[in-house]
């Protein structure tokens, strides 16, 4: 039976199990899972690294080595080595310290000074706006031969989808939450409306229109005025006497206390 690690990911149809409370999170989860699989497949230690550009906040950077993470975060903030190159959606493969290649010649000295000898760097294809690049590093020499950058190429597809997916469910979490305290403010400010209404015998809007200029003059949210009116049910009926009047009051009483910290020479003219 074959491990996850040592599976023929291309076209397998299997998903990678990315968790965490936060993009960066699954970033890193996917970096260490990409790690692991790396070092089984060449039976050299690999360290990985994850970047990741998001469209509405600032890239992030997941490293299973410090060094490695260093690397990364020059190589994308200069583009002279193959992360960044990679976050451009194109395949960059350093074979070893040896090769010849002369396109990064800063890239293989931090390669060599971060404990590294080998590197390869392959994109991640995202959705909605988001880049990736999943690049792996070995202690060894040679270790990223063709047939084993092939093996990771393959594994890029999975990693990506996986990704992907992790991302969406990840929002699609986040937008529900806010939903549900959007709801919840908006059913507390409808209970409170209620009240008033019943209370001082006035429409829906004359009720919210009260709560609204309330919570300015007080410097509130309307859910935290609204929550104070729901507060003070919990010995029984409303007490008699104008809900409105008394928000009313409230906001002056604000507006005195706000002249009262004035100097005495503004309180008298």
């Amino acid at each position: 039976m074959q491990t996850e690690t040592q599976m023929n990911w291309r076209g397998s149809g299997a998903l990678l199990s990315i968790r965490g409370h936060s993009e960066a999170a699954l970033a890193y989860s996917l970096a260490k899972l990409a790690a692991a699989m790396a070092s089984d497949l060449t039976g050299s230690p690999v360290e990985s690294t994850v970047a990741l550009l998001r469209p509405e906040a600032a890239p992030c950077t997941a490293a299973t080595h410090d060094g490695a993470g260093d690397l990364s975060r020059w190589d994308q903030r200069t583009g002279l080595g193959p992360s960044a190159r990679a976050l451009n959606g194109e395949l960059s493969i350093i074979l070893n310290d040896h090769c010849k290649d002369s396109r990064w010649p800063g890239y293989v000295a931090g390669l060599r000074t971060a404990g590294f000898r080998s590197a390869v760097a392959v994109p991640l294809e995202l959705k909605r706006g988001y880049r990736a690049a999943l690049t792996f590093y070995a202690v060894a020499g040679n270790v990223f031969t063709p047939a084993v950058a092939a093996r990771l190429l393959a594994f890029s597809d999975v990693a990506a989808k996986s990704l992907a997916l992790s991302l969406q469910i990840r929002a699609d979490l986040v937008l529900s939450a806010e939903l549900r305290t959007a709801l919840a403010s908006r059913q507390e400010v409808d209970t409170a409306c209620g009240v008033i209404m019943v209370q001082d015998q006035c429409s829906y809007d004359d009720a919210l229109g009260a709560l609204t200029q309330a919570a300015r003059s007080r410097d509130l949210a309307i859910r935290a005025v609204a929550q104070g009116i729901i507060l003070s049910l919990a010995g029984g009926a409303p007490a008699s006497g104008s809900i409105l009047a008394m928000l009313a009051v409230s906001g002056a009483d604000t507006d005195a206390a706000t002249h009262d910290d004035e100097p005495a020479v503004m309180q008298e003219a």
